[in-house]
């Protein structure tokens, strides 16, 4: 469309269609509602905008030829609107006087704030600051439980009563205590999103929350061998004759009838001698595994990185034998090549076969009784993970924490709050009578 055809060239177009939106043009406004867009018409060389709100739709021209100033303009007509409908009660006017509503009174959605800092956090997980979990729970969280609460009140009237009101909804739905942090953390970044951007003038205070959290809790060495075993029996047990349903994906491996692959029994002896978590354990490809011989028998995974670390990890001795039978096994399904993945490497999407993983080995604790441990706490694929650390700080002779940290790719200060929170001064009963 020619920029410089004046808005009432009758030669334009004809007349019916000079008020139609050219569909070509529409455009949403980043961080703002679907229902509010930008865009051209042949009747005008300007944008024009326009919100469905309160049952009617408002249409207004953004007196601009150039696109990065409609979508500005875009942004304070929507805020205008809500000024407009939700407080002075003028929801049967059709267009808005901008002069009329002094820039002061003019208020921003929680939610229309949120959304467009979930846009600058897609853009730090675009640059690999932010894993794309991370952003995904992020989006979750104010996707279900926030943006419905908070829903378009005004960002800059949100008080401290407001956020406790929402705290204690939280806990009565049954959150815990590190699900209201996260909750409560997510909010506070729409908030400092909002005062970077003079949106908002200060940021509320937030309730305190006292953290409780539970660890997963390992295994003991009579339990460990209690998965194997179960492990191996529920592999080689007959496959039960099941009907197709739409639960079945990637050859049916959804269906909760499926039997226990084998590899579950190498799986299980391979985190607890490899010290690895469950995200490591459905990305590990054969070339990131090199066996090492040397005054150690041990294997070096180079693995890719998960939750800000890309150290390398040195396994135990036995997790040899287990990665040599399982490539052989693997080798043997016509599998086992330097890009595969060592742990059900016929499902592509790693996602799905970690879920896969983790059902299958929920099958294994049923049948071992050992889903709830001692304390109470629900064991899940993680808990060998626990199971690896525990079983170095019972079994390893003078192993300093610094050590073990590094090579499990956490913290001292994660060891000493979690995996070692279950140790008793008895269980190192050995150590702490010793005698140089």
């Amino acid at each position: 469309m020619n920029q410089q055809v004046c808005a009432n060239d009758t030669q334009y177009a004809s007349r019916q269609a000079r008020s139609l939106p050219v569909l070509s043009s529409l455009t949403g406004v980043r961080g703002y509602p679907d229902k509010l867009r930008i865009y051209r018409i042949r009747g005008s060389c300007f944008w024009q905008a326009r919100c469905f709100m309160n049952g009617k739709m408002y249409v207004r021209s953004m007196r601009t030829i150039e696109k990065r100033k409609a979508l500005e303009a875009a942004k304070q007509f929507y805020e205008e609107l809500l000024v407009r409908l939700n407080h002075t009660g003028e929801a049967e006017h059709d267009r808005l006087d901008i002069g009329r509503v002094s820039q002061s009174r003019i208020q921003h959605s929680f939610t229309a704030i949120a959304d467009r800092a979930l846009d600058g956090e897609k853009g730090r997980m675009l640059r690999g600051e932010l894993s794309l979990q991370s952003f995904k729970a992020l989006r979750n969280r104010f996707k279900k439980q926030i943006n419905p609460y908070f829903s378009d009140k005004d960002i800059g009237a949100i008080s401290y009563d407001d956020l406790s009101a929402f705290t204690a909804m939280l806990v009565a739905r049954g959150a815990s205590s590190i699900t209201v942090m996260q909750y409560l953390q997510s909010i506070r970044m729409a908030f400092k999103y909002a005062l970077i951007n003079d949106l908002v003038n200060k940021i509320p205070p937030f309730p305190k929350v006292k953290l409780s959290s539970q660890p997963r809790g390992g295994f003991t060495v009579k339990e460990y061998r209690q998965l194997l075993r179960a492990a191996k029996n529920l592999a080689s047990a007959q496959a039960e004759i099941k009907l197709a349903t739409h639960r079945d994906r990637a050859g049916g491996i959804f269906t909760k009838t499926d039997t226990v692959p084998k590899e579950m029994a190498w799986m299980i002896g391979f985190m607890v001698n490899g010290f690895m978590r469950p995200t490591d354990l459905k990305f590990v490809q054969h070339k990131h595994v090199e066996i090492i011989r040397g005054e150690n028998l041990y294997l070096r995974l180079s693995l890719p990185e998960t939750k800000r670390h890309k150290a390398q990890i040195v396994t135990l001795r036995p997790a040899v034998r287990i990665y040599q039978s399982l490539r052989k096994y693997s080798e043997a399904q016509g599998w086992g090549g330097e890009d595969d993945y060592l742990f059900l490497p016929h499902v592509p999407d790693r996602d799905a076969a970690s879920v896969v993983l983790s059902m299958h080995f929920n099958k294994i604790l049923e049948a071992t009784h050992l889903k709830i441990g001692e304390l109470g706490q629900v064991r899940s694929l993680y808990s060998l993970r626990h199971t690896a650390i525990m079983f170095r700080l019972l079994y390893g002779k003078g192993i300093d924490l610094l050590t073990l940290a590094r090579n499990a790719r956490t913290s001292v200060q994660m060891i000493e709050q979690f995996y070692a929170s279950n140790l008793t001064a008895e269980m190192n009963i050995g150590l702490l009578q010793s005698k140089r």
